[in-house]
Parts: structure tokens; sequence; C-alpha cells
């Protein structure tokens, strides 16, 4: 059996699954992170027992996982604290029982791991940014100077210097659909850092993570699963819509987007990073320069690789696939 754990609109989950049923008759059960569902749960030692619905499975049933989306799948297995004579009491008992909640998950992650062929972080989503551009600097791999810092005058120190900078989020950016009937969408990008961002801030801010600006020749996105690499490059730099963050898309003239073969020795090093990081499948974001330098920028496990899958006729998801049924065909 593969057990897929995912949300309810991620097309690239749909794709796969279509992958699976072409290529093997195995049972597939999918849990979406943002449904609820009827759960009975019993772990017992090192073995678990199952009912999501009308979906039931022990661990010995489960050959292969892929964790797509979400952290933990089973909501409502601890009620909410409700006291409102005493709210510090239900804070703290609300504080424990998300205590008890991640206990179960993590161990419930253990037992996948150890037990089943995993395809994905049970962490969720993206690293330590900070960690992995250490991380990635150990392995040897080139990552633009940075500095984190609260002060205002480190910040205008940096515009005032003319080598150019960008800010971004230190973690996952906004990224929120309004699904309501404003039908709206929130979201933050990489900016470049100007006087004007700096206009209105006291001199204490929260602290802001400022990155060197690499002028680029392109832009790569680097799927990876295991040690195999399906890399695209785009040309965003000649678009000042998209030139500091191609998420900024430009419907009415789209970068150019085509397959990229990655040198073999920044493939080792990203295989080396991967490992560092415990990861076996995700999007390396980085930047070649205008002398043919490469730059790491982050990792992000659970990216949307599906358009640039499509775009430059890669397989994505037919490889995910294919690493799913893998083990199911040898049992």
């Amino acid at each position: 059996m593969i057990l897929i754990f995912s949300n309810s609109g991620d097309p690239s989950t749909l794709d796969v699954m279509r992958w699976i049923d072409h290529l093997s008759d195995a049972k597939v059960v999918r849990i979406n992170a943002d449904e609820e569902y009827s759960v009975e749960l019993t772990i017992s030692d090192d073995d678990f027992s199952v009912r999501v619905d009308e979906d039931a499975f022990g661990l010995e049933d489960v050959t292969s996982v892929w964790l797509r989306k979400g952290g933990f799948w089973f909501k409502g297995l601890f009620p909410s604290v409700a006291a409102p004579e005493h709210p510090a009491l239900a804070r703290h008992l609300q504080h424990k029982l998300d205590l008890e909640n991640r206990t179960l998950r993590d161990h419930f992650h253990d037992l996948l791991r150890r037990r089943s062929a995993v395809l994905g972080s049970a962490n969720g989503s993206a690293p330590n940014k900070l960690v992995v551009l250490g991380r990635a600097r150990e392995v040897g791999l080139r990552t633009p100077p940075y500095s984190v810092s609260n002060l205002r005058s480190h910040a205008q120190s940096l515009v005032a210097s003319g080598c150019g900078y960008v800010t971004k989020a230190m973690s996952d950016g906004l990224y929120l659909f309004d699904t309501t009937e404003s039908r709206t969408g929130y979201f933050t990008y990489t900016e470049a850092l100007e006087p004007r961002v700096l206009e209105g801030v006291g001199e204490r801010m929260a602290p802001s993570l400022f990155q060197r600006y690499v002028d680029k020749a392109f832009e790569l996105r680097v799927f990876f699963l295991d040690d195999q690499f399906r890399a695209a490059a785009i040309f965003s730099q000649s678009d000042a819509q998209t030139r500091v963050d191609y998420r900024k898309y430009n419907s009415e003239r789209p970068n150019r987007v085509v397959p990229f073969r990655l040198p073999p020795e920044i493939e080792a090093k990203l295989s080396l990073l991967a490992r560092s990081l415990d990861l076996n499948t995700g999007s390396f974001d980085m930047i070649v320069d205008a002398h043919g330098e490469y730059y790491l920028l982050e990792v992000n496990p659970v990216g949307q690789f599906g358009p640039l899958s499509e775009r430059c006729n890669m397989a994505i998801e037919r490889m995910i696939a294919e690493r799913l049924v893998a083990r199911e065909q040898r049992v």
C-alpha cells in the first residue's frame, strides 16, 4: 500500500497518483492535512493500526510513503481546552496537549521512516534558511553574503555601500489564498533593499534578513529525488518585473524557461547538502552569475514542481510515482 499525505488542492499529488495508477495496481490511500476525518489510532511499541474513515491499515501494510504537504494529518485527536474562568490554566493545558500531539506525531513519523520507504520531509515545510546557507558553504557551494539585523542603521549602511542588497523572510514567506468571496491572494516576495523601504522604520526594527544581490545570467530551479536531478534555467533578469523575484510572473511576457544540465561537481555538492539536511527530495533555488559561478539560495522540500516539469518535459511526476511503486513491486 502507498500512503500519501498532502493537501486537497495540490494538483501535483493528483498527477502522481495518475502515474501510480498507470504503473501499478497498488492500493493508494491519500490523507489531506486540510480535511477532517474520523480517525481511530492505536500505536503499540513499534507498530500501529489506523482507520481513517473507511480506510483501515497497519504499519505492515505500508510499503511506501510520500510526505507531500502538511505536518500531521490526524486532526482532532486531542480536544480543545475550554476553561473561560481560568484562562491561564486553559492556555497552559492547551500547550501541554500540543506537546502531546507533537510527541505522537514525531513517533508516528519515526515508525514510518524505520519500516517504510519514505519520500519527503516529516518536518513539513522548508528547513531553516540560515542553517541551509551554512551547510551549503560547508560542502563547497557559494552563497550570497548575508546579514541579519534589527538596526535601521545597519540596513542604511548596506544601501549606502552601493553593492546592491535584497531582503526577504527568514522563514517561509506569506503565501495565503483567501477562499471567501474576496478571492484575494496575499504574498511576500524577495524585494530590493532601497531607501524607500526604510522610510518610517524606527531605529530598532524586527530582525530582518539582508542578502547581497547577485547579478545573474539566469536562475535555476533544481528538482532532486535521491541523487537524480532535473534542472530548469529561468531567464528572469531581462524583465524588470521578475528581475529580483521571478514569482512576480509577467503573464503578458513570460520568462523563457529551458531544461538545463548541471555540471557534475555541482550535482555532487547538492547531493552532499541534501544528505546533510536529511532530505531525499525537494527543489534547490540557485543563481548563475554573469561569470558562470553558481550560487545556492535555498531549498524547498515541498515546492510546486508541476509547471516546470510540464514546460521542460521533465516527467517529474512519473519519477516520483516510480519511486513510490518500486518497493510495492518487490513485495
